[in-house]
């Protein structure tokens, strides 16, 4: 007699684990359990158990070697299913080779939203008897009861059962042997938004003659239905009119008129198309620009553009229908931009344009309307994604066009694992695809603009802003052209000579008075925030700093607080000094909460706004503030760098800039560039509407290159100077930067630690024969302490950096960031 015996062999995933890893190629082995076999493969996302608790992972290989050691089973697939596709796990790996992270950290931009946040801690007894005779507080007895009676339960619903945190409860609990914790996986995805609306069912018949206000909604009722046909009524649009009551709207319901229903929310209210949008008029630069952009999207091949346009020069226009082009081909768009929050007017714009086609990405959306915009966009329903560097982890198929806007920002590099530059994803993204990306900016990077005048990429040029628009010379409308704003530079070393110690010099006071008279708008711009940012003795010399950080702590007249703007740290300011005991204790420095102080002073009645972070900490949104400068219910703004990201003020026609030496003697290697950027973009908001407008730029080293390129809207002679420093020195984009940071709470633990690397970096050098290699440091960071925490650096630089640093493995307190941005 035959028998059947099984002979399926045992499966085994190698999985990429969320977890620190001292070497980053590292991969834990796990045993494949049969009823899990057919539904994980490679690619697939799936819960693994690490040490006590549930870890989400990604599968790299699916084999049946048996490892020489014992492996614990695979615990679940993410519910629902993921998988990354074949392109996505190519710019995975690519990201981890780069950037020297992890695969794992490689991967996670392109996880759902969410995803890891789905797996609940459960608490159970290890034995029936409970606690024995152990001697237990009233909470952990509270606790162990609480088990015995309902078996296995949430941590979460034990704590709302006790009304404890039982953070220390469970730890020595566990530690007793008494409980043991263990997670199980949440199924489902984060629950669709869902709007409420109204059908109609029965719309004669009833008798209302007793019930007027349901008789007024019922009217309304079928009015909407006569216009739009049987179609279901949002429940807002109808309680928002006159007659119309929540109680009506139910009482019909209840008497079977109407029909109540949930339905999914729309995961954005559709913009109505703006007059003309569409047709707008190009001047003869932007249609240059156009027509050769247009020739490499027809080619359908990899390309790539720096789009180099003034402020005010149109470029947002020769972003819309680059995109049209591409929608209207079936072809997908990302629209990247430095910060979703400053962005508003660049979202309105394209939903202008492609009204129910945009899709908006970023981290500070509800869950759940995140979680439903990405499968709108994952199953192809929207083609155009709009967000900061995240967008371009979008779960796209189709990509026609990446587009970059302010492409110089900072804020496209991002500063935790993986720290890619969304500019050079981009670049890889666009090769995938066959795609075209378009780069923009007033003030490009100083390594773009190389690649470009070296023609490694493609440069299209916007010289000129475009004013109003006007019927020319064949009764065709055409563009009238701007004139930039002028600038005028004031020495406060002069001042101060002459006897004005005032915050804002003489022709700023001026300007400021002018432009509140004649009922226009004024920006005031400062990169510092607070009230004074030295608080020091007169009499000893001592300065308030943040223990934590060792860096000044700031005073808040507003919150009456020295911050620390680094951790938060919070303190009262102090009526003596704690050195000396001495009450001479003197508010040094400028920052924003002064000189909107100052302005109420000088200017009574001026209706000043302050757009700050500190503003946006209680509660105002940026859209809020900018609605308040659009209706001129503002005269004159104080910000920081917030107003200086492509915003359209169209009142504005004076500009006074502070301190235009805030960043630029900063000891960083792009301290010069950033200062440039910064002093044209600020400058940029003035006059992009009429002529005559002014800006005041206030410094005691005016006669820098950076401060005078920007005070004539040099592009070019900044570049000549900045790219001059950079040869000579061997600075990007001419040698490689890579930086190694390490922190640790003890000074001494950090800087051993940091020469022990620096040894083993330099010895990996020698071993590889790399040549173009130098080893700078170890030192203390610009700031040496942050959090508790010292810091200390290592910087390579070369061609041979990244082949050396990849060749180590360091432990993970170690942060390694290729081709920074800032050495600080």
């Amino acid at each position: 007699m035959e028998t059947s015996v099984s002979t399926r062999k045992q499966l085994y995933v190698d999985a990429a684990v969320d977890t620190p890893v001292s070497d980053r190629r590292r991969l834990l082995t796990y045993a494949l359990p049969e009823h899990l076999a057919g539904r994980v493969a490679p690619r697939h996302l799936i819960w693994v158990p690490l040490r006590k608790e549930l870890r989400l992972a990604i599968v790299v290989r699916v084999h049946d070697e048996a490892p020489a050691f014992p492996v614990r089973p695979v615990y679940a697939p993410v519910e629902p299913a993921f998988c990354l596709s074949e392109r996505q796990w190519e710019l995975v790996q690519w990201i981890a080779e780069t950037t020297l992270c992890s695969l794992f950290e490689a991967a996670s931009p392109c996880l759902p939203p969410g995803v890891g946040q789905r797996s609940v801690e459960h608490l159970r007894l290890r034995s029936p008897d409970g606690a024995g005779d152990l001697k237990l507080t009233r909470t952990q007895q509270a606790l162990v009861d609480l088990l015995a009676e309902r078996g296995e339960t949430s941590l979460e619903a034990a704590r709302k059962a006790l009304g404890r945190s039982l953070t220390s409860v469970v730890a020595k609990l566990e530690a007793a042997g008494v409980i043991e914790r263990t997670a199980r996986v949440v199924s489902g995805a984060p629950r669709t938004p869902t709007a409420r609306y109204v059908r109609l069912i029965t719309p004669d018949g009833v008798d209302l003659h007793r019930a007027p206000a349901q008789r007024r909604a019922l009217e309304v009722i079928r009015r909407r239905v006569a216009l739009a046909g049987d179609e279901p009524i949002p429940w807002h649009d109808l309680v928002r009119r006159p007659g119309v009551t929540a109680a009506a709207l139910q009482a019909l319901a209840e008497r079977g008129v109407i029909e109540i229903l949930e339905l999914p929310a729309p995961s954005a209210p559709p913009a109505q198309p703006r007059p003309g949008a569409g047709s707008t008029y190009l001047t003869p630069e932007q249609a240059a620009a156009w027509r050769t952009l247009l020739a490499a999207l027809r080619a359908g091949e990899p390309e790539e553009f720096l789009l180099h346009g003034i402020t005010g020069s149109g470029k947002t226009e020769i972003y819309l229908r680059a995109a049209a082009w591409c929608v209207g081909r079936g072809k997908q768009v990302i629209m990247l931009v430095p910060e979703i929050a400053l962005a508003a007017q660049t979202v309105a714009r394209f939903n202008e344009r492609f009204p129910g086609q945009v899709a908006v990405l970023h981290s500070t959306l509800p869950p759940a309307t995140r979680y439903h915009t990405w499968r709108a966009v994952a199953e192809g329903r929207i083609p155009i994604v709009v967000g900061p560097r995240s967008a371009l982890f979008a779960p796209l198929e189709r990509v026609g066009l990446v587009i970059l806007d302010e492409e110089h920002e900072g804020a496209y590099k991002q500063d935790n694992p993986p720290r890619y530059h969304a500019r050079e994803v981009a670049r890889r993204l666009i090769r995938q695809h066959n795609a075209v990306l378009l780069l923009g900016s007033a003030t490009p990077d100083v390594t773009t603009y190389y690649a470009a005048e070296t023609g490694a990429i493609r440069l299209l040029e916007l010289p000129t802003r475009v004013g109003p628009r006007v019927l020319g010379k064949r009764g065709r409308p055409e563009h009238r052209t701007l004139d930039l704003p002028e600038v005028q530079v004031v020495d406060m070393r002069l001042e101060l000579s002459q006897g004005h110690t005032h915050i804002f010099s003489r022709p700023l006071q001026a300007a400021l008075r002018r432009a509140v008279e004649s009922g226009e708008q004024a920006i005031l711009f400062l990169n510092r925030r607070g009230a004074a940012t030295l608080i020091q003795c007169r009499a000893c010399g001592h300065v308030e700093q943040c223990p934590f950080c060792d860096v000044p702590l700031v005073y808040h007249a507003d919150q009456r607080l020295l911050l620390c703007h680094r951790c938060n740290q919070r303190q009262p300011p102090p009526s003596r000094c704690p050195a000396c005991g001495s009450s001479a204790v003197g508010y040094y420095g400028t920052g924003t909460q002064r000189v909107e102080a100052e302005v109420r002073r000088l200017i009574p009645g001026a209706r000043v706004l302050r757009w700050d972070q500190d503003a946006l900490r209680r509660g105002v949104e940026h859209r809020h503030l900018m609605q308040r400068v659009l209706r001129h219910e503002v005269d004159v703004i104080v910000g920081t760098q917030m107003v200086a990201k492509g915003l359209d003020f169209p009142l504005v026609s004076t500009v006074g800039i502070i301190n235009a030496d805030t960043l630029l003697h900063l000891p960083d290697i792009r301290s010069a560039e950033r200062t440039f950027q910064l002093l044209t973009q600020v400058a940029g908001r003035a006059g992009r509407r009429t002529p005559g407008a002014r800006v005041i730029v206030q410094s005691y080293t005016p006669d820098h290159y950076a401060i005078d390129a920007a005070s004539r809207h040099d592009y070019a002679a900044f570049y000549r100077e900045e790219i001059a420093f950079r040869r000579k020195h061997g600075y990007p984009p001419f040698r490689r930067l890579i930086r190694f940071v390490y922190r640790h709470p003890d000074e001494v633990t950090c800087q051993t630690t940091a020469a022990e690397v620096a040894d083993l970096l330099a010895a990996t050098a020698d071993r590889l024969g790399a040549r173009d290699v130098d080893l700078l440091g170890p030192t203390p960071a610009f700031t040496a302490k942050v959090r508790g925490r010292y810091q200390w650096q290592i910087l390579l630089r070369g061609a041979d950096s990244h082949a050396v640093a990849s060749a180590v493995d360091l432990d993970p307190g170690w942060a390694i960031d290729v081709d920074p941005l800032s050495v600080l």
